[in-house]
């Protein structure tokens, strides 16, 4: 009788088999194996093959010409995608298992944390890094409350940078490509003393864009990044290493290019169309040049709006770490700061029709504290800490033009125009934790994990409805409401449980529960001041069976997951129109969504030069009770039917480098490809969100030569695959971005 162990390894023997045909020369050789791979998913260095957690680490693919920002990463990692968000310089609309955001307002949490050495990034804005001197990603699925604490119900991404060498040494790379790209991008360490180390870092990327607007004839949506910084890095003593990090971003690249996407109900369209109708003004611009069925300016390579989308960002982060060995106790403590001004022009209306357009500024601060001890106490390797957070913010924008046929037009002796409402926010968020995880080694093969974490936390908002005002004369054409002063806090307890079962030194078996939340709070971005309420926490429990193992010795890598998870109390952003055709946005605890799936990894040495892997995730999520008005009309409605957005069923990555060796230096080839199924981008499935199922292709070839220098040659979306996420604002106006078209690259790289 063959047994369920047998049957795996027979069943993972044949397929490595068609995989890896002996090396020549090399076929019976130990030493031709994949590296091992160090990760710090439980905030302590272990091996990946060891983790009872679902996590990808990606750390060579980083240095290929066609991973050019956090973006890129999709492809190496099952059941995740992230696509650009418009209307904020790096904004990011990351999917880990069908848990996601979209909304770029700073008085929202993302549900997936993004923690760059250590430092949680707490705003949507600004987390489409760019790839240069990043060591490694790594992406953990699941709920990560216990570690990483609050808003993590999705999972983490886990950015970790270089450190300072303290030697002498660096590179620079200088790039050129598609829509007169221009990129330069340095780093020089340099040796402080026997026992510092000084890490001086800068780039400047620039393009002008790869959409046409022929209303104003320039090119749309151009990038004009500019980041410089330092990292000091000294050893106090043998036990003490302490090292702070300064960095500081300009950012004054256009905010989205968007195209048309106003249907005949929205009143960007319908004012262009000569209409009779009662109390609405018909707009003087070109006949159904609001409509996106009319408006011939507007496609996948072109745009119709007035002006450019034009933003300026100052962003400052600090990171002071420290990390005292007190005999065989690690005690780490991390200090984070950031601030972040912003302020853009966003044209929502997508056309020539000049119908809305708003100015916006917001001010965004956060600080943060980690004290963690990490250390063992007989069978238990045991983490443990305390966590402080502090977060505030100010928003503040004016809307312009749509008010003139809102009723302040001539049966008021107004004219197009003159009107604008101003909007004014502010909020802040302290939170408390403390935090334990440990692994008791049971037996030599069993290992049980417990964690737990306490959190507390309290959010304030301060708003009211805004002052409409006179463009023209600055006068004040109707005072602001009376400001209202909310608060509100919660408490949580976020444990984790595996169980872990090592089979043969090249397989183990874990299951896991964990739990995680995302913060209640209050929506900043609405006209409703006078009813506006807090929205609760949501949360989400997941169960996982995993394995993790090594064939061939160790030439080829698989590992899997089965997760189910139940999500409940599931905040949802919702636009509603109000009497006046006007428009807010509510924050609601509105569903419950349950969740199952499976991914699986594999990494194969298929010979001495040639490396491949492949990842797949598979998806369903469904609603379960989900009773809610979701359109403001007061009536309750059964929407269990909806699909969650940003949850495609099926993922799926493959690719492989190659390198070859000739005399005058050494060649590699990488090709990536990453396909996603089909998703609906928008919460009530209108038929616009609806995202087609599509695959990309990424190629480069590297020639490096004089041992220092790589001369790099690319190709990105070679399929030209196209497609666009809409946000609709209705019933005033729709609009979306496009995707990057097929592009091209060349970079010239010089390390020494």
């Amino acid at each position: 009788m063959v047994n369920g162990r047998s049957k795996i390894g027979a069943t993972l023997a044949v397929l490595a088999s068609t995989l890896l045909p002996p090396a020549a020369g090399h076929a019976q050789d130990s030493t031709l194996a994949l590296e091992e791979v160090i990760v710090t998913a439980r905030k302590r260095q272990e091996s990946l093959q060891n983790v009872p957690v679902a996590v990808t680490a990606i750390s060579a693919e980083l240095q290929q010409s066609t991973v050019r920002n956090l973006q890129d990463i999709q492809g190496f990692s099952p059941n995740i995608i992230i696509d650009k968000v418009s209307g904020t310089q790096g904004g990011a609309s990351i999917s880990i298992r069908g848990i996601s955001y979209q909304e770029v307002d700073k008085s929202l949490d993302p549900p997936i944390g993004v923690i760059v050495d250590g430092i949680y990034l707490g705003q949507n804005s600004g987390q489409i890094l760019n790839n240069f001197d990043i060591d490694r990603i790594e992406v953990i699925r699941g709920p990560q409350g216990t570690l990483f604490g609050k808003n993590t119900i999705g999972g983490a991404i886990n950015i970790i940078r270089s450190e300072p060498t303290k030697e002498l040494g660096g590179k620079v790379r200088v790039g050129t490509g598609s829509w007169d790209q221009r990129d330069f991008e340095g780093l020089l360490n340099l040796p402080v003393t026997a026992d510092g180390g000084l890490k001086l870092f800068g780039s400047r990327l620039k393009n002008d864009g790869y959409i046409d607007n022929d209303i104003y004839n320039s090119k749309a949506g151009d990038q004009n990044y500019t980041s410089y910084g330092a990292t000091f890095a000294y050893s106090v003593t043998e036990n003490l290493e302490v090292s702070l990090s300064a960095e500081h971003i300009d950012d004054k690249s256009e905010v989205g290019a968007w195209a048309n996407f106003n249907t005949f109900d929205d009143f960007t369209c319908f004012t262009t169309l000569g209409l009779d109708i009662p109390d609405v003004p018909n707009s003087t611009a070109p006949y159904g040049s609001g409509c996106a069925a009319l408006d011939t300016n507007s496609d996948k390579n072109h745009n119709s709006q007035n002006a450019p989308n034009w933003a300026n960002v100052h962003n400052d982060y600090y990171n002071l770490t420290a990390n005292w060995q007190l005999g065989d106790w690690l005690l780490t403590s991390i200090t984070g700061y950031v601030n972040r001004n912003e302020s853009q022009r966003l044209e929502y209306d997508a056309s020539a029709n000049e119908f809305l357009y708003v100015l916006a500024s917001a001010n965004y601060e956060q600080t943060s504290q980690e004290l963690r001890l990490n250390g063992q106490i007989g069978d238990v390797n045991l983490t443990a800490g305390l966590y402080y957070w502090y977060s505030e913010h100010k928003q503040v924008q004016d809307s312009y033009d749509m008010w003139y046929y809102f009723g302040f037009n001539e049966s008021m002796g107004l004219s197009p125009g003159e009107i604008s409402q101003n909007l004014t926010g502010r909020g802040d968020n302290t939170s408390y934790a403390g935090f334990i995880n440990g692994d008791w080694a049971i037996t030599d093969r069993w290992v049980l994990n417990l964690g737990g974490r306490y959190s507390w936390e309290e959010k304030t908002f301060k708003g009211g409805p805004g002052a409409y005002d006179n463009v023209f004369t600055g006068e004040v054409f109707i005072p602001a409401g009376p400001v209202r002063h909310l608060d509100d806090n919660w408490t949580e307890f976020t444990p984790r449980v595996a169980l872990q079962y090592e089979m043969t030194d090249e397989m183990m078996l874990f299951g896991s529960y964990s739990k995680g939340y995302k913060s209640g709070g209050f929506f900043a971005r609405t006209q409703y001041i006078e009813t506006l309420n807090s929205y609760d926490p949501e949360y989400v429990d997941t169960y996982e069976l995993g394995m993790k193992s090594q064939w061939l010795e160790n030439r080829l890598r698989f590992n899997s997951t089965l997760f189910y998870s139940e999500y409940s109390d599931k905040q949802e952003d919702i636009i509603v129109p109000d009497d006046s055709g006007a428009v807010g946005t509510i924050v609601a605890n509105a569903s419950d969504v349950e969740m199952y799936g499976a991914e699986i990894e594999l990494n194969a040495l298929v010979t001495p030069n040639l490396i491949a892997y492949l990842q797949a995730g598979y998806l369903n999520s469904e609603y379960g009770d989900f009773d809610a008005d979701i359109n403001g009309d007061g009536v309750i409605t059964d929407n269990s039917g909806l699909t969650l957005r940003n949850s495609p069923e099926n993922t799926f990555g493959t690719g492989l480098t190659y390198n070859y060796n000739i005399d005058l230096g050494e060649f590699a080839f990488h090709y990536n490809y990453f396909w996603r199924d089909k998703y609906q981008s928008i919460f009530d499935n209108n038929p616009l969100g609806k995202v087609k199922a599509a695959g990309f292709h990424n190629a480069s070839i590297d020639f490096t030569f004089r041992e220092n220098y790589v001369l790099s040659v690319y190709g990105r979306n070679l399929g030209d695959e196209r497609y666009a996420r809409p946000v609709l604002i209705t019933p005033v106006s729709n609009f979306g971005q496009y995707n990057e078209p097929r592009n091209y690259g060349v970079e010239l790289t010089a390390r020494f």
